[in-house]
C-alpha cells in the first residue's frame, strides 16, 4: 500500500471516529507547523509508530485547509532529524486528500536499544512521550527508566543490599548451592573456596572486601528478604466477580493472602494458595475417576517463577509487589517491569527470543531447589512459555495472553471451564465420559441445595460455590431463603 493510500485509509477512520486515533495525529497547521510536532514524533517513535498529517481541520470533519506544504514539509523534516534524539527516519511526503495537498510523515518505531526518543529541548526525563488514544502523553520517570534499562543488561540484581550480610542467608541453602556449583559448573569451581563460589555466582558483590550480599543472593537464599525490602513479596486475591466488584452481600474477596520469604518459598507457597482456590472437575479414567484442576498446576508454577525472576528490581520498582488475581473467568499474574529485551509479546509465545532482565538471579535459581523437592526453581533455557502453552493446550485451554500496561507486565490465563471436554485425557482416551449437567440446567427442574448440585454437575463443593456466586452476581440465580450460608439453603434460577 502506498503512503497516499495509507493516509486516505487513516483519514477515513478519523472521520468515522470523529477524532484522532492511536495511530494518526492530524493537525490543521494553517498558521504553520504546530509547536508540539516534535512531541508527536517522540510519542509515535516510543510506541508502534504512526502517522502525522498536517493540513486537515478536525473541527470541520478533517477537511483540507490551505497550507504552505513546502514550509510544513521542511518543518516536519527538522522535527524528525534535529529536534528529537535519537533521529527519526520518517518518510515525509506531500499527498492529496479530497484533491488538496497535505503533508504526511510516517514515523517508524525507534530501535528498542535507543529508546526513549525524546525532545531535545525538554531533556530525557521530561521530553519523552507515548501515544495514548488520540493524544501524546508524557512518560513517567519509571517508564523512562524501563526504556533506558532495556538498552543493555540491567545490573539491579547484582547491587549490594545495605545492611544485609552472609548471616542473613539460609546457611543450609548456601552450602547446597556451593556443592551444586562445585559438582555441576565445571572445574573452576571444584577447588574454589565457599567465598569464591559465592562471588562467582553473584551471591556476593564482586570486588567487595566485606561480607555484603547482593539482591539476587538475598532473594534466592535469604532467610527473610522482606526485612530489607518489605514490598518484594507476592499477594494473592480471589475475587467473586469477573470485574472485581463486591457481591450484593458485600463480599469483596474469596481469598486475600500476602506471602513473604525468598523466591523458592514464594513460588511453592503461591502455587499452593492458587491450587486451593481453583475449582476441580472429576473425569472418568478407565474404571476410576481423576481430578482435573481448573488451570494446569505446572503452567501456574512456571508463570509465577517468570514473574518473580523477570520483574524489575530497580529502586523505582522495589515498592511494588508481584500480584496474582483470580476471577471467575481468568487468572492474572502482574509484575512490575514491562517486557524486557527485544522480544514482543507475540515472540514470547513462539519462543524465538529469550532475554533475562535479572541474569544473575536467573542463573542462581537454576541451582536453588523448591522446598520439599529435588527440582530447581527454574531451567533458565527460554522454554518456559512454550511449556505453559503446551500445558494449557493439553487441558483444552487457550494459550496465555500477555500485555504491557503502565510499566506492568500481565500474563493472563482464560478459564474455559464450562467448555472443556468432559472426557479422558487424550493420551488415555478410549471413549468420552458423559458430560455433566450445568448448574443452570440442574436448577431448571427446581431449587436445589449445594450437595444436590454437586451430584448433578460433578463439581466439588468449592466449584459449585464459586459458580453460584458468579451466577448470582449476574442475576441468574438467587437463594430461596435469606440464610444463604446455611448448609440447607437451596438455590433457584431466576
Amino acid at each position: 500500500m502506498s503512503l497516499q493510500d495509507e493516509v486516505l485509509a487513516l483519514v477515513g477512520q478519523a472521520r468515522f471516529a470523529g477524532t484522532d486515533t492511536a495511530s494518526v495525529e492530524i493537525k490543521k497547521a494553517e498558521g504553520g507547523a504546530p509547536k508540539t510536532l516534535a512531541e508527536s514524533v517522540s510519542a509515535f517513535a516510543n510506541g508502534g509508530g504512526g502517522m502525522i498529517v498536517l493540513g486537515l481541520d478536525e473541527k470541520h470533519g478533517f477537511t483540507p485547509v490551505k497550507v504552505n506544504v513546502t514550509t510544513l514539509a521542511n518543518a516536519m523534516a527538522v522535527a524528525c532529524a534535529d529536534q528529537v534524539e535519537p533521529v527519526s527516519r520518517a518518510q515525509i511526503e506531500i499527498v492529496q486528500v479530497d484533491g488538496a495537498p497535505v503533508v504526511v510523515a510516517s514515523i517508524p518505531p525507534a530501535d528498542l536499544r535507543h529508546r526513549p526518543c525524546y525532545v531535545k529541548t525538554q531533556g530525557l526525563e521530561r521530553g519523552s512521550y507515548i501515544r495514548a488514544h488520540d493524544g501524546d502523553r508524557r512518560l513517567t520517570s519509571y517508564e523512562v527508566h524501563l526504556m533506558v534499562s532495556g538498552r543493555g543488561q540491567p545490573q539491579d540484581d547484582t547491587l549490594p543490599v545495605p545492611g544485609a550480610t552472609l548471616a542473613d542467608l539460609d546457611q543450609t541453602e548456601v552450602k547446597r548451592l556451593v556443592e551444586r556449583y562445585r559438582t555441576r559448573r565445571g572445574p573452576i569451581f571444584a577447588k574454589a573456596s565457599q567465598d569464591e563460589v559465592l562471588r562467582f555466582a553473584g551471591v556476593r558483590p564482586r570486588g567487595q572486601g566485606t561480607d555484603e550480599v547482593t539482591i539476587a543472593g538475598l532473594l534466592a537464599l535469604g532467610t527473610y528478604p522482606q526485612q530489607f525490602f518489605p514490598q518484594l513479596n507476592v499477594t494473592f486475591v480471589s475475587y467473586p466477580t469477573v470485574d472485581g466488584r463486591p457481591m450484593a452481600d458485600g463480599t469483596r474477596f474469596l481469598e486475600n493472602v500476602p506471602l513473604d520469604g525468598p523466591v523458592p518459598q514464594l513460588v511453592a507457597g503461591l502455587v499452593e494458595v492458587v491450587r486451593r482456590s481453583m475449582t476441580r472437575r472429576s473425569v472418568m479414567v478407565g474404571i476410576g475417576r481423576e481430578d482435573v484442576w481448573e488451570y494446569p498446576v505446572e503452567a501456574i508454577r512456571e508463570l509465577i517463577v517468570n514473574a518473580l525472576m523477570h520483574r524489575d528490581y530497580h529502586p523505582f520498582a522495589q515498592g511494588t509487589q508481584v500480584r496474582v488475581e483470580m476471577y471467575p473467568d481468568r487468572l492474572e499474574l502482574i509484575n512490575p517491569g514491562g517486557l524486557y529485551g527485544a522480544a514482543s509479546t507475540a515472540e514470547l509465545l513462539q519462543g524465538t527470543v529469550s532475554s533475562s532482565r535479572n541474569a544473575v538471579l536467573a542463573r542462581l535459581l537454576e541451582d536453588v531447589e523448591l522446598p520439599g523437592t529435588n527440582r530447581a526453581v527454574c531451567e533458565n533455557r527460554g522454554s518456559g512459555i512454550r511449556m505453559i502453552a503446551a500445558e494449557l493446550a493439553a487441558s483444552g485451554l487457550q494459550p496465555p495472553a500477555f500485555r504491557v500496561s503502565s510499566g506492568m507486565f500481565v500474563a493472563e490465563l482464560r478459564n474455559s471451564f464450562q467448555q472443556l471436554p468432559w472426557a479422558e485425557k487424550p493420551a488415555r482416551a478410549s471413549r468420552p465420559s458423559t458430560p455433566p449437567t450445568s448448574i443452570l440446567a440442574a436448577l431448571a427442574s427446581g431449587p436445589k441445595s449445594t450437595p444436590e448440585l454437586m451430584e448433578r454437575t460433578g463439581l466439588t463443593r468449592p466449584g459449585v460455590g464459586r459458580q453460584l456466586r458468579d451466577l448470582e452476581a449476574k442475576g441468574l440465580v438467587a437463594p430461596t431463603t435469606e440464610r444463604r450460608r446455611s448448609p440447607n439453603v437451596k438455590w433457584a434460577a431466576r
